[in-house]
C-alpha cells in the first residue's frame, strides 16, 4: 500500500469518526464489530477467519440407521393430551373433559355448559357426558353413568 492510498484511509476514518460524533452516535455503536474496526483502523490487516464447529472435522462419520416402524402407537400416559378419558361425549366426540379445570371453577358442570358441551347438536338432540370409567371429578352425582344431567344438582 502506498503512501497516499495510506493518507487516504486515514482521512477517511477521520470523517467517519467526526460523522459518528456530530450524528449521535456514541464509540460504542462506532466500535461494536470487526467491520468498524476495519473501518476505522485500516493500519490493521482484516483477516477473517472462518469458525468451523467441532463435529464437521469429521466428514467420514456415518449417519445413523434409522429406527424400525412402530408396530401400534404408543401408549400416551394419563392426562397427557389434557382430557379426562373416564368421560365421552358420543355425539361430539372432538371434545373431551378437561384433566384439570382452570383455575377458581368449583361448578364444573356450570363451567361445561358456559363453553358449549351441551349445546343441542343441529338435529335438536342434546348431547350427552357419559362416564366410562373413574368419575374423578365427581360429575355424575346420582351415579347412573351420565355426567352433568339437568336433574341433577350443580357437581363441585
Amino acid at each position: 500500500m502506498n503512501t497516499s492510498t495510506r493518507t487516504a484511509l486515514r482521512l477517511l476514518a477521520a470523517a467517519a469518526v467526526l460523522l459518528t460524533v456530530a450524528t449521535g452516535l456514541g464509540p460504542s455503536t462506532a466500535t461494536a464489530g470487526p467491520a468498524a474496526w476495519v473501518a476505522f483502523h485500516p493500519s490493521r490487516p482484516a483477516e477473517v477467519r472462518p469458525f468451523v464447529q467441532s463435529f464437521a472435522r469429521k466428514p467420514q462419520a456415518r449417519p445413523q440407521r434409522a429406527l424400525p416402524k412402530p408396530k401400534r402407537p404408543p401408549e400416551v400416559p394419563v392426562g397427557i393430551d389434557g382430557c379426562d378419558h373416564g368421560y365421552h361425549m358420543p355425539q361430539r366426540p372432538g371434545l373431551c373433559v378437561p384433566w384439570r379445570f382452570p383455575p377458581g371453577v368449583r361448578a364444573r358442570c356450570d363451567w361445561l355448559r358456559g363453553h358449549a358441551y351441551f349445546d343441542p347438536a343441529s338435529d335438536g338432540t342434546a348431547p350427552r357426558l357419559l362416564v366410562r370409567g373413574t368419575d374423578r371429578h365427581r360429575l355424575d352425582t346420582d351415579h347412573d353413568g351420565e355426567a352433568c344431567e339437568k336433574s341433577e344438582r350443580p357437581a363441585r
